[in-house]
């Protein structure tokens, strides 16, 4: 209850263990509590539900079919006749929407039944990647055709991704919800990893056309999912209110407890400024500051992707601490002082280990922020805090990319990727030295699983800690 109180900006105080533990006494566990702790403590007990089952294992061979495409797509614009201002170019289309959508997308989740946004938004989504496989067998893909598709991709996504987020929750028992949200954050990464292997096979085999159809043949496995799952809850209340207004609540509830803005405001920094020295920097580090070719950006690549997979384990073990702040701090921190460290490297084994240390600690922060923002949102409010937590993820991810751009114009790309996890650094020390409230995430949602008491007698203990101290 104290980490409750502090989040919302009241003076609070708190005892290990609680007032039990003040006054000599052992807190008993009822009959009931002694299955909910135990079920609690389970990693992978969301999978005990044969909805999240059916749903996880859709989710996956989706997420992996469009982790090929989005692996070869930059490739094929190349092969198309592209350049490397091409590439910019859509990967700024594809990424805006995020920035444009994603509260819409989150009020609308919050308002409507999920599961049918989610199987109109992926029935027109899967036109997508259909289109591109039958115009590259018809030899008729040009750039234009493929930003304007890269667009309307990025819309679909950006409209569904609340409503994905929404599902896990209507899916599971509230004391599952941290093991579907980890779980999910694992097969998304599991499925990045796996993804750019299958892409490279097919492009070197069969040529860009697989690419596509492997991307659309992934959709009828999450479409059949979610026929096969029950209609989610509607908000009726929600129903009458108007778009704006539920897209202002949204950001009233998610500012109103420090904890989660100060971690979107983390969120913000690493989508502006780390994300942009990996996803826009690596081949230009490669290049210019190891003096290598294809075969390292291939090392960096897959040393990144080996780290994110361990990170995913990890995670599913630190997302059943009660208290997250530490290990998502630790992650952000040593991100940050992983991106610094690769732009002034010059030497290919370091830069290796460092991109498996950076995959690794990005992969706690991200997943662990997912589960943190999950969790501590109410069930009217989740799919909207979600909604807010992407846009500052990827939304401002094209404005970071031209921060970098700069940068490296400017100072070389090194330098760039250096003063980009410079920059991150102190941001988050700043943000942790203003809002110490951050080091208590997933404390202000569950205060029953964090140990606090706000009894008088707990009060005058902690006055007279401090009277000691001085």
């Amino acid at each position: 209850m104290a980490h409750w109180l502090r989040d919302r900006g009241f003076e609070a105080y708190a005892v290990r263990g609680g007032v039990d533990a003040l006054e000599g006494r052992s807190p008993p566990l009822s009959p009931e509590d002694v299955p909910r702790a135990q079920a609690a403590g389970r990693a992978l007990g969301a999978l005990q539900d044969p909805r999240f089952r059916l749903y996880s294992t859709g989710v996956l061979i989706s997420l992996t079919a469009k982790a090929v495409e989005g692996a070869a797509y930059g490739y094929v614009v190349l092969l198309v006749g592209g350049s490397a201002a091409a590439l910019g170019v859509i990967g700024f289309l594809s990424t805006i929407p995020n920035l444009l959508l994603a509260l819409p997308g989150g009020a609308l989740a919050d308002r409507y039944d999920q599961r049918k946004l989610l199987l109109a938004f992926q029935g027109v989504s899967m036109l997508v990647p259909v289109s591109l496989a039958v115009l590259s067998a018809a030899d008729s893909l040009t750039v234009p055709v493929m930003g304007t598709l890269a667009f309307v991709g990025g819309v679909l996504g950006a409209l569904s991704f609340p409503a994905f987020q929404g599902m896990l929750a209507s899916m599971v028992p509230r004391k599952d919800l941290e093991s579907a949200v980890a779980i999910n954050s694992m097969s998304m990464h599991a499925a990045r990893f796996v993804g750019p292997a299958v892409a490279g096979l097919l492009l070197a085999t069969g040529g860009p056309t697989w690419i596509f159809v492997v991307n659309a043949a992934g959709f009828p496995f999450v479409l059949a999912a979610l026929v096969l799952l029950p209609a989610s809850r509607t908000r009726g209340g929600e129903s009458a209110t108007k778009l704006g207004g539920a897209i202002s609540d949204g950001l009233r509830y998610v500012l109103g407890q420090r904890s989660i803005a100060s971690l979107i405001v983390l969120t913000l920094l690493a989508s502006l400024f780390a994300t942009p020295a990996v996803a826009f920097m690596l081949p230009a580090i490669v290049r210019f500051q190891l003096d290598a070719g294809g075969g390292t950006l291939g090392a960096l690549t897959a040393a990144m992707g080996l780290g994110s997979l361990l990170g995913s384990l990890a995670l599913l073990i630190l997302s059943r601490r009660p208290n997250k702040g530490g290990p998502i701090l630790i992650g952000y921190f040593a991100t940050a002082l992983a991106i610094a460290a690769v732009g002034a490297s010059s030497s290919i084994p370091l830069s290796l280990a460092l991109a498996g240390v950076g995959g690794f600690a990005a992969v706690l922060f991200i997943g662990l922020s997912t589960v943190v923002v999950q969790s501590m949102s109410s069930h009217e409010m989740r799919a909207r805090a979600m909604a807010i937590w992407a846009a500052a993820f990827v939304g401002v991810l094209p404005i970071g990319g031209l921060v970098t751009a700069a940068l490296a114009a400017w100072i070389g790309p090194g330098n760039a990727v250096l003063v980009d996890g410079l920059v991150t650094l102190v941001g988050g020390l700043v943000v942790v030295a203003l809002r110490p409230e951050i080091r208590w995430l997933g404390c202000a949602a569950l205060p029953e699983a964090c140990i606090a008491a706000t009894n008088p007698v707990a009060v005058a203990l902690e006055a007279e800690v401090e009277t000691t101290r001085t």
